[in-house]
């Protein structure tokens, strides 16, 4: 009976291990930067792939803008290779990490809303 709450314990300290594992995997600088690279990488698709109704192109253009710049991605790309990221606190990297996934996301809705170019089903 007195071995339950040992093996809790150990489960407990386990899974807030994994956490704590997971998150740092998450905002890990070189993640980050394959993170932005895949973002620019949907608006670049999507610019094709969408029709050119100005709400969808507008929005799309805006992502491009932020992430597309090459001074942007170049900066980020030196960050990330720098230990200054790594010196950024946790949460500022993982408020970055966020933006970039909910900017993703935005992309394959906006993606998911585009008309087929034609009307026969492939």
């Amino acid at each position: 009976m007195a071995q339950k709450p040992v093996l809790d314990w150990v489960r407990r300290k386990w899974r807030a291990y994994c956490a704590v594992r997971k998150s740092a995997a998450e905002v890990n600088p070189n993640g980050l930067l394959r993170l932005a690279e895949e973002v620019r990488t949907l608006a670049e698709a999507a610019r094709r792939v969408c029709p050119p109704e100005r709400r969808l192109q507008s929005r799309i253009r805006d992502i491009l803008h932020v992430i597309d710049e090459m001074d942007e991605m170049r900066r980020l790309a030196d960050l990330a290779a720098s230990p200054d990221l790594r010196r950024l606190p946790p949460d500022k990297r993982q408020l970055l990490r966020r933006g970039l996934v909910n900017s993703r996301e935005q992309l394959l809705r906006v993606m998911g809303q585009a008309t087929a170019p034609t009307r026969l089903l492939q």
